[in-house]
């Protein structure tokens, strides 16, 4: 798998945007799974982070997280030519 240093912050991203939006039970059991089995990262902690916000309020802090921690924006002004 190549740039694996880069799946903690995705996930987070992906878990706190599904909290604040449509909530799918899946979506978080998977994201769950995946942070017990194979980072250090504490999802309770993350899940704190997202009460009482919505998409909107949280994308500015996802959105700086991915810009920090990968070529997500990059990808995203490749995908729009």
């Amino acid at each position: 798998m190549k740039n694996t240093k880069e799946m903690q912050a995705i996930l987070t991203a992906i878990y706190c945007i599904n909290l604040t939006g449509s909530n799918d039970k899946d979506i978080t059991t998977l994201c769950e799974y995946a942070f017990t089995r194979c980072t250090d990262i504490n999802f309770r902690m993350i899940g704190l982070q997202t009460i009482g916000k919505s998409k909107d309020t949280i994308m500015p802090e996802i959105n700086e997280l991915l810009d920090g921690e990968t070529n997500y924006k990059k990808y995203k002004e490749n995908y729009k030519k």
